[in-house]
C-alpha cells in the first residue's frame, strides 16, 4: 500500500507568511497545488499561473441580501435572548457556504482556468490540496446551522463542531494527496494538563485540543522582524513533528518536509 501524502497544519498569527509558504510545495516535487480560499489572499500566489501548477478556488464569506439582513434585524429587535436561542435558525438559505466547500472538494474547479479536476480524494501524491483557512471554515460551519441567528445554543455549537470535525477527518484520512490546512492561533485552556496553550483557532474549546491528532506535522509559523521561520518546538504551542526535526529555526518551506516524507517511503505518483 502506497504511503498517503503528508497532512500538515500551519498555525500562526496574521502576516507570518503562512499562505506564501505554500508556494514552496511546487519546489518540493509536488507537481500541482490546489488552494481553496475561504477568505481573501489570492494575490499572494496570483503570480504563479495555472500552467505552472497552481490552481485556486475562492468561496467568499456570506453576504446576505439587504432583505434578509432586515428580516434578521427585525427578529433581533422583537425577541429576547431566550426566544432567539430557541430559533432553529434565521435565513439559513443565505448562509450555505459550507455546502459550497463540500461541492468544491467533490469536484475542484479552478477560478482562473475554469478546468474541473474532480474529487480531491481521488488525487495522488503528485498533488497537494490546501485549505486557507480554518478561520473562514469555522464561520461557514456555524452559519450552516444557524444562519444569522445571533444567539447560539449548546446544541448549535455541538452540531457545527461535529460537522467541521467530520470534514477535517475526511480530508486527513480519506485523501491520498498532500493536505495543508492553514489556521490562526488562539489561547485555549488545556483540560488534560490544566495549562494554557496556543492552539488552532476553531469552534468551541473541545475541538482545538483534538486537532493535532489528524495531522502528521503541526508547524508554528512566526515572523522575527523581517525574517520568517517555522517552528516545531515553540513553548506553549500545541505542535507535532513527524517529517520535520524539532527546532525553532526551520526554513519556511515544504522542501525538507516532503524530502523526509519521501525517505519514510513516500512516492510522488
Amino acid at each position: 500500500m502506497a504511503l498517503p501524502g503528508a497532512n500538515v497544519m500551519l498555525v500562526g498569527a496574521t502576516g507570518t507568511g503562512k499562505t506564501y509558504s505554500v508556494r514552496s510545495l511546487l519546489d518540493s516535487g509536488v507537481k500541482e497545488v490546489f488552494i481553496l480560499f475561504t477568505e481573501p489572499g489570492m494575490e499572494v500566489v496570483g503570480d504563479i499561473s495555472c500552467d505552472k501548477g497552481l490552481h485556486y478556488h475562492y468561496i467568499p464569506p456570506a453576504n446576505a441580501p439587504w432583505t434578509a439582513m432586515i428580516d434578521s434585524a427585525k427578529k433581533i429587535n422583537q425577541f429576547d435572548q431566550a426566544a432567539l436561542s430557541k430559533l432553529t435558525g434565521i435565513n439559513t438559505k443565505n448562509y450555505a457556504q459550507f455546502i459550497e466547500v463540500l461541492q468544491c472538494c467533490n469536484n475542484f474547479t479552478c477560478d482562473r482556468c475554469g478546468k474541473e479536476f474532480g474529487d480531491i480524494s481521488s488525487w495522488g501524491t503528485d498533488r497537494a490540496f490546501v485549505l486557507d483557512s480554518l478561520s473562514g471554515l469555522n464561520v461557514m460551519a456555524m452559519d450552516l446551522v444557524v444562519g444569522s441567528k445571533p444567539v447560539k445554543s449548546m446544541a448549535d455549537w455541538g452540531i457545527a463542531m461535529d460537522n467541521l470535525e467530520r470534514l477535517i477527518q475526511k480530508l486527513t484520512t480519506d485523501t491520498k494527496c498532500h493536505f495543508v490546512m492553514i489556521t490562526h492561533l488562539e489561547r485555549e485552556h488545556d483540560e488534560a494538563t490544566g495549562s494554557t496553550q496556543l492552539m488552532a483557532s476553531t469552534l468551541g474549546k473541545k475541538l482545538a485540543p483534538r486537532m493535532p491528532r489528524f495531522f502528521s506535522d503541526v508547524v508554528h509559523v512566526v515572523r522575527k522582524g523581517d525574517k520568517f521561520k517555522w517552528s516545531t518546538s515553540t513553548l506553549n504551542v500545541d505542535l507535532k513533528a513527524r517529517n520535520l526535526p524539532l527546532s525553532t529555526d526551520l526554513e519556511p518551506s515544504f522542501k525538507e518536509l516532503i524530502a523526509e516524507w519521501l525517505k519514510h517511503g513516500g512516492e510522488i505518483i
